[in-house]
């Protein structure tokens, strides 16, 4: 018997008819009013273990598994959590605090007053606490004193020359200081849909020894990492080149910096928890030169796609354009290069072509019962009617043009 989603309703219905026969043709002694009472207790009671069997079905897998605690029989469990502890994928990734240095203007050198530890600082931009590291000799007339944000996140991060005021003023040193550098920028919680795609990736794809999907599988490892994307060297024997994509909420157009792309190396070489060196294969070669600069690891690419929608009718160009770029971008930044034994052969997403654009087009002027007459689209100044991503080459939306005019929003 195939499982099928009841409620409450359809089990009270089925038992109402049935009882309502067999006593009606029957029995006949017990009253309708009775009989119904009856049937929505059992209802209730046979539900009950109908959705538990159905939630613990879901739970089975990643893409479906919850990602919130429940207690059972006293032990605390995050369902996806656990999966990914059986799969050997580390956990969610904790957001930091911001930590920079900021200049403290100080009145009176010659006192030579320590500004302690834990002082604390407000920011009028942020509303957040900061508080001093270390303790800070006051010995010259400016000093940097190294602060942290006492919240986790990016609402804690500052900008150069941003405003801090000591919560009790000091006698010694001027009430507000300008923060002069970042040395740890604020960064979230690793959201639930990164987490739940990193699960995916290590159910899906475990790990063989030095497999294109494990090299995927280690990248994944370090926070901050959206994709991997392996080749093999064809100008070096064990030559293993890795094209790293980064957060986009973290890095611009997902372009990881250097420190993200060492770390992704020293992931793909050691174990982050233990240090041993059995990940990759002692002959796959992504440290050239030997002193962990992995000059093997690399950032994607990322190239623009520009597009022109002409003779737009029946819609106005602000509602068309938000929408339009709005399921464009999402398109474009779903497209990623083809590698053989690890991109998907039947849902190849290498490829952008113009119909698809077009299709979209049309879906949106449709909804506005409008029409267009033409898209086209360029990469680069040159018009093209299709683009197919290569080696570590990501895309995105350059430019949108409706009937010659650049669309902003």
């Amino acid at each position: 018997m195939a499982y099928a989603n009841k409620n409450i309703d359809d089990v009270y219905n089925l038992l109402v008819t049935s009882f309502q026969e067999k006593f009606n043709s029957e029995l006949q002694i017990l009253p309708k009013s009775f009989v119904k009472v009856l049937c929505k207790v059992l209802a209730g009671v046979y539900i009950i273990p109908f959705k538990l069997c159905g939630w613990f079905y879901l739970q089975l897998f990643p893409d479906t598994a919850s990602y919130k605690d429940v207690i059972i029989q006293g032990h605390k469990v995050n369902p996806l959590i656990k999966l990914g502890d059986l799969f050997g994928v580390s956990q969610p990734a904790k957001g930091d605090s911001w930590n920079g240095t900021i200049t403290v203007i100080v009145t009176d050198p010659a006192a030579e007053k320590v500004l302690q530890q834990g002082t604390q600082l407000k920011s009028d931009l942020t509303g957040l606490i900061y508080c001093v590291s270390e303790n800070t000799a006051l010995d010259a007339v400016t000093v940097e004193v190294p602060v942290y944000c006492t919240t986790a996140g990016t609402a804690g991060s500052l900008a150069d020359d941003s405003v801090l005021k000591f919560v009790n003023p000091l006698a010694i040193c001027s009430q507000e200081a300008k923060v002069s550098s970042t040395t740890q920028a604020g960064t979230e919680d690793e959201t639930e849909a990164h987490y739940r795609k990193r699960v995916q990736t290590r159910y899906s794809t475990q790990p063989q020894g030095g497999a294109l999907a494990d090299y995927r599988n280690w990248a994944f490892d370090i926070a901050g990492v959206l994709q991997t994307y392996p080749y093999n060297d064809e100008n070096s024997p064990g030559g293993v080149l890795l094209y790293v994509a980064g957060n986009s909420d973290l890095y611009t157009d997902r372009i990881p910096d250097s420190a993200l792309l060492k770390a992704v190396g020293n992931a793909c070489t050691y174990d982050p928890d233990t240090g041993v060196q059995n990940r990759k294969p002692i002959t796959a070669i992504i440290d050239p030169a030997g002193d962990e600069t992995y000059i093997n690891v690399m950032p994607v690419r990322v190239t623009s796609i520009n597009v022109f929608v002409n003779n737009l009718t029946g819609v106005a160009a602000a509602d068309f354009g938000a929408d339009f770029k709005a399921a464009v971008e999402d398109f474009l930044l779903n497209r990623e290069p083809y590698i053989r034994g690890l991109s998907d052969d039947n849902n190849r997403t290498d490829s952008i072509l113009r119909n698809s654009l077009a299709g979209i087009a049309n879906d949106i002027c449709t909804s506005y019962k409008g029409d267009f007459g033409e898209l086209l689209m360029n990469a680069g100044g040159t018009s093209i009617s299709s683009y197919t991503l290569g080696q570590g080459e990501l895309c995105k939306l350059g430019d949108l043009y409706i009937d010659g005019v650049l669309y902003e929003e």
